[in-house]
């Protein structure tokens, strides 16, 4: 899956109903590792698409944290995508 382009509605764990915009905010919340990840939105390891958790914080934990730090100007355009691994 290209997490990068995935829509905020994609399932990531069909069975619990755990959305790519689940994700993304609980690592707004301040969750950076699977482990947390998994305990915020109440997941276990053997759920159905648990597996994708660390593939979609390699992408999203360093946006947001460019943008909490001001190291990202809040938009794509003229960006070197240097935040998403592009």
């Amino acid at each position: 899956m290209d997490w990068v382009k995935a829509s905020a509605s994609t399932l990531v764990c069909e069975e619990k109903g755990t959305t790519l915009r689940d994700v993304v905010q609980g690592i707004m919340d301040g969750a950076e590792t699977p482990e947390e990840i998994m305990e915020m939105l109440d997941l276990k390891g053997t759920d159905k698409g648990a597996d994708q958790i660390p593939e979609i914080l390699d992408v999203f934990v360093p946006v947001v944290n460019a943008w909490k730090s001001g190291g990202c100007g809040g938009g794509c355009s003229g960006c070197s995508g240097s935040c998403c691994g592009e």
